[in-house]
């Protein structure tokens, strides 16, 4: 395998580690290539802790009462539904959740406490 000089401190390098220098006129190894562009190779700890993580926004899940579609949007959407422009959009609730709400309604005649259970 060939070997080449760097430009900048003359030592031998591999092809795989040559990168061309900040002017562009010719080759020189990685190691002085991170010293000519420290931004690149700089310390990762520090540009993770300068870089602010922008807030995530609240999601829920929709569907579209007419055509079914599915979709997920910011919470308390009011809009209409992206695929057939209809205002039947409403919110995608679990089985677990339905369940839930059912059991806690009054009108649905569950019965709540187990002493009363075998009623007839």
């Amino acid at each position: 395998m060939a070997d080449l000089i760097c430009k900048s401190c003359q030592k031998k390098i591999n092809v795989g580690d040559i990168r061309a220098d900040k002017s562009g006129s010719g080759w020189i190894c990685l190691v002085c290539y991170k010293t000519q562009h420290p931004n690149v190779y700089g310390n990762p700890e520090k540009k993770e802790a300068s870089v602010k993580q922008p807030a995530k926004l609240q999601r829920s899940k929709y569907y579209c009462a007419d055509c079914g579609y599915k979709f997920s949007k910011e919470i308390n959407y009011q809009g209409k539904c992206p695929y057939c422009n209809r205002y039947s959009v409403r919110v995608e609730r679990d089985a677990e959740t339905l369940i839930q709400e059912s059991v806690k309604d009054e009108a649905m005649g569950f019965i709540k406490t187990r002493s009363n259970m075998f009623d007839f």
